[in-house]
Formats: structure tokens, C-alpha cells, sequence
């Protein structure tokens, strides 16, 4: 089971929030993405995260996240993302590895809007 993605996931189970998918699971557009790293940088700050498959808490390491956050990469080549939306992946990704935060305006506001909350 997914961490962030889905209704299903360990986020919508244990948060109640998680990230809506775009057209299928995996990375589709840099919204998706966006948003996946927001709770990546989320989990970093208050120090635990869930295990994927599982749900158990786990703790948020640095190279954990470093590790999830490079797995974006990955998840937009391999799920066929067009060229432009795994290159701004890519962009994104590294702007996050050397800032620690979200850029600004469009990319913190694409990430918004893919949040969604879980029925109780």
C-alpha cells in the first residue's frame, strides 16, 4: 500500500489526508509530485513517516527522505509521465534536496489543490 498516494494509502488511513491521483497511481504531473514532496518535508520535520506496505511509524531520517524524494524521479519515468513533466519532476526535486522547502507560488499551490481529505 502506498505512503502518500490514494485513498488507501497510509496518509488516508492514519492521517486522514493523502494525495489524489491525477489519472492512475504514480507520478503524472508535477502536481502530484509537488504534493508528495510537501508531506516528505512534512514527515522530515515531526521526525516519523509509515512504512510502505505496512503502516507502521517509522522514523524520518534525512536519507530517508533524501531517498523518497529521488523516488519521484523514478516514479515519473517509469509511470510514462511526458518528457516536460518528468524534467520539471526532476527541477522540483533538486530544488527541494538543496533548499529543504517547497518553492513558491504555482508549485505550493499545485501542491494544495492534490491534497485531499479522507472520508471518515
Amino acid at each position: 500500500m502506498p505512503v502518500y498516494q490514494g485513498k488507501n494509502s497510509c496518509y488516508a488511513r492514519r492521517e486522514g489526508v493523502y494525495v489524489r491521483k491525477a489519472r492512475r497511481p504514480g507520478v503524472d504531473t508535477l502536481a502530484e509530485a509537488a504534493a508528495i514532496a510537501r508531506l516528505i518535508l512534512r514527515d522530515l520535520k515531526r521526525g516519523y513517516t509509515y512504512e510502505n506496505g505496512t503502516c507502521r511509524k517509522v522514523k524520518m531520517s534525512k536519507s530517508l527522505a533524501v531517498r523518497r524524494l529521488n523516488f519521484l524521479k523514478l516514479l515519473a519515468r517509469r509511470h510514462g509521465a511526458p518528457r516536460r513533466v518528468v524534467e520539471a519532476v526532476d527541477s522540483l526535486v533538486e530544488y527541494v534536496l538543496r533548499e529543504w522547502r517547497l518553492p513558491g507560488g504555482e508549485v505550493r499551490e499545485l501542491a494544495r489543490r492534490m491534497l485531499a481529505r479522507a472520508k471518515a
